[in-house]
């Protein structure tokens, strides 16, 4: 949760300043009318968001995906790639090498 809780007239009379400062600290929260209104963070620290989030998502979705059936242990997946992999290459004409 953001520590800093600043006006919005505060931030744009200093807004360099806070872009700055927000390269190493946590986000700033923007009030207008005494009531929060925006939330300002680094670009780095927005990407790191997108991507915890993305992850949580795939994860709940393989939450999703075991209760109701939808997955296979890695080791049976695996083996039947391997057994597909074998069945192709056996399909394959024997490769016949010039010297």
């Amino acid at each position: 949760m953001p520590d800093d809780i600043i006006s919005l007239t505060d931030f744009k009379n200093d807004a360099s300043g806070w872009i700055e400062r927000l390269q190493s600290q946590p986000p700033v929260v923007l009030t207008q009318n005494g009531r929060g209104r925006a939330v300002v963070l680094s670009y780095d620290a927005f990407r790191a968001m997108q991507a915890e989030v993305a992850l949580l998502t795939r994860l709940s979705r393989a939450e999703d995906d075991l209760k109701a059936g939808r997955a296979k242990p890695q080791e049976t997946v695996l083996s039947q790639a391997r057994a597909r992999l074998a069945k192709r290459l056996a399909k394959r004409p024997a490769a016949h090498g010039t010297a």
